[in-house]
């Protein structure tokens, strides 16, 4: 990250704002339109953009700034060469010829210098804000809660760091390019104007400012449609990751009529407001084009008066149109430029929602790091609900001890809070009631790095990066030597599987790994996770996409891996649990059973229903061994 990044990050630490939800149709009706383009909520995000992103780049801006003013001083000479020319031809003697044809090439020549050299500074600048931005907001979204995270599809999240920002760099390329240097070259032009007719420039300039009104009118219905427009596109790119990820399901279910037939929905959507933000921007070339046609026809008129009573020169007044004429496109750009700043005032409002937001779950003042002796784990009277289900817990009144060392397996139906319970470990959520000790210290009350470091978690939908098998087994500890990776690759029944890949450890998976096989996959999983030799092991049904033959294997490498660490297991499958030290069953949320396997068949009760397959509704999964539902 850059250093202008690095200081937007540490500020953005501080910022004191509350993130905004999006509203749910920001779009309002014409009649619901404000004449004001820039209100005091638009002029304080504003402000508060140009705090954070514009004036730190305050010494590359004066470089551009520079350049953009060389190029309007020498724009502004054209209007007076081209006079000069004029006045030159209607006179019998050239002696001025060769000056003026001198003078057109260096103004020219060094027009084109200028505008190179401004072009890439600010598309440099610009572009650099744009990435740091996208680089703040991913490191703060990453950041996040994981209840954050998993409340909006992984789509939308992309839509806003990459839809959003673009919206934003349009806007800030079109306000560097047009309220300094087009600026800057209406004055210069401007200024050529009013020395060679005072009169007509004040006719001029007194037509322009009558299409203030409209434009605002305009710009304020362009940043509604804006908002709305940047909700569809984040709607739009989550169906398409989701439809692009889904390609098995589509296929075998042979829905790729109804998927296209809903993403042609979504374009349609999009489609439609684009072209709405477009009819509202073309009707701002109409505005100032009328005026300009009624201002150069007044000022030809006037011009055809004051030539025919001597007042004024030919030459006058070709430099006074074509100062006008090189005006004209400068002055459009700065009619056009409220929309595009109100386009790109929408997207920094959906940015700035998102990187407000403060994580919930944080180390608190004075948390200590963790410190793991047996890896004991305690949970007194836990309980957790999740916000979208507020009217019941997920978990209720769960009190367990496990003993360091040990391995305790959590069974019951689907629903019944199993994986809460894993998840609550290493505070991915933060409990409702109670609370959770590892070796006596209570989770909320020690660094969340030391407490994640302490805990390794292989889970039945296994993560994986579009990147070599080798650093995808590393992950578990970045400073791995070959040989330990090599190590924990053999410890998970791995290691033959890899060598058998096109380039070894150096293949390259695919995004989500889906070059490797299921079972493939979570041994990779598990190698990572035994390549990180936490003393807490987390197990979420991790062995269910493995044959009879890689389970085998996989099962030895974990009772050696297991051994002496403490570890907690959620799984389906009989084989996977009977061994375990002690068994929880769980129903809606509660524990309802302990012990181990053969107390808890001689007992009867909901664990030997489990195991005979008795209440199962299709939910478990039956192996020759007997049956245990899975989450």
């Amino acid at each position: 990250m850059t250093d202008d990044a690095t200081q937007d990050a540490s500020r953005y630490k501080s910022a004191g704002k509350d993130a905004a939800s999006p509203p749910e149709d920001p779009v309002e009706s014409p009649t619901q339109c404000k004449p004001s383009a820039f209100d005091a909520a638009s002029r304080e995000l504003l402000w508060r953009f140009m705090q954070d992103w514009v004036f730190p780049r305050w010494r590359q801006l004066l470089v551009a700034f520079a350049l953009m003013t060389c190029l309007a001083a020498v724009t502004g000479g054209y209007p007076m060469i081209i006079k000069l020319s004029f006045d030159t031809l209607m006179q019998t003697e050239g002696n001025n010829l060769l000056i003026v044809l001198a003078g057109i090439i260096a103004i020219t020549l060094l027009r084109s210098i200028f505008l190179y050299f401004q072009t890439v500074t600010t598309q440099r600048i610009v572009t650099r804000m744009a990435t740091d931005m996208q680089k703040v907001a991913f490191t703060h979204l990453i950041g996040a809660d994981f209840a954050r995270l998993s409340r909006e599809t992984p789509g939308r999240l992309l839509s806003r760091l990459t839809n959003d920002i673009n919206f934003i760099q349009t806007a800030l390329q079109a306000s560097l390019n047009t309220a300094v240097r087009d600026i800057l070259m209406v004055i210069a032009l401007v200024a050529s104007m009013i020395y060679l007719d005072p009169l007509m420039s004040l006719f001029v300039l007194g037509v322009y400012p009558i299409a203030a009104l409209p434009i605002a009118l305009i710009s304020e219905r362009l940043r509604k449609v804006a908002k709305q427009t940047q909700i569809e596109l984040g709607d739009m790119t989550s169906m398409l990751s989701e439809n692009l990820t889904g390609t098995r399901l589509i296929k075998t279910f042979r829905l790729e009529d109804y998927t296209s037939e809903r993403m042609h929905g979504s374009f349609e959507d999009v489609f439609r407001l684009k072209m709405k933000a477009v009819r509202n921007r073309a009707k701002l070339d109409p505005i100032l084009e009328a005026l300009g046609g009624l201002a150069v026809a007044g000022v030809i008129a006037f011009a055809y008066w004051r030539i025919a009573n001597g007042i004024s020169t030919v030459g006058d007044f070709m430099g006074f149109v074509t100062a006008l004429l090189m005006a004209a496109q400068p002055i459009r750009a700065l009619g056009n430029l409220t929309g595009r700043v109100q386009e790109g005032l929408a997207a920094a409002e959906s940015l700035y929602g998102l990187i407000d937001e403060k994580p919930k779950i944080v180390d608190r003042p004075g948390a200590r790091p963790l410190a793991v002796g047996k890896g004991a784990i305690t949970f007194e009277k836990v309980s957790f609900g999740y916000e979208q289900t507020a009217d019941r817990d997920a978990v209720i009144d769960f009190t367990l001890d496990v003993p360091g060392g040990t391995t305790v397996a959590l069974v019951g139906r689907s629903g019944a809070g199993k994986s809460t319970i894993i998840n609550l470990v290493p505070r991915l959520f933060d409990v409702t009631g109670g609370r959770i000790l590892i070796d006596g210290q209570d989770i909320r009350e020690v660094t969340l790095q030391s407490l994640r470091g302490s805990i390794a978690l292989v889970s039945q939908d296994v993560t994986m990066f579009d990147d070599t098998i080798r650093a995808n087994i590393a992950l578990g500890r970045l400073e791995a030597s070959e040989a330990d990776i090599i190590a924990a690759a053999t410890a998970a029944a791995a290691h033959d599987f890899i060598l058998e890949q096109p380039r070894g450890y150096e293949t390259r998976i695919g995004a989500s790994g889906l070059r490797l096989s299921g079972g493939q996959r979570q041994r990779v999983a598990l190698a990572r996770a035994i390549l990180k030799d936490s003393p807490i092991l987390l197990l979420d049904e991790a062995t269910s996409a493995l044959d009879t033959q890689s389970e085998q294997l996989v099962q030895e490498a974990l009772t050696r891996f297991t051994a002496n660490r403490t570890t907690l297991v959620i799984a389906h499958r009989l084989s996977t649990v009977q061994n375990a030290d002690v068994i929880c069953v769980m129903e809606d949320g509660r524990l309802v059973e302990t012990g181990r396997h053969y107390e808890l068949i001689a007992r009867d009760g909901a664990y030997a229903r489990l195991a005979r397959g008795a209440d199962l509704a299709g939910n478990g999964d039956v192996t020759d061994a007997g049956v245990v539902e899975q989450r």
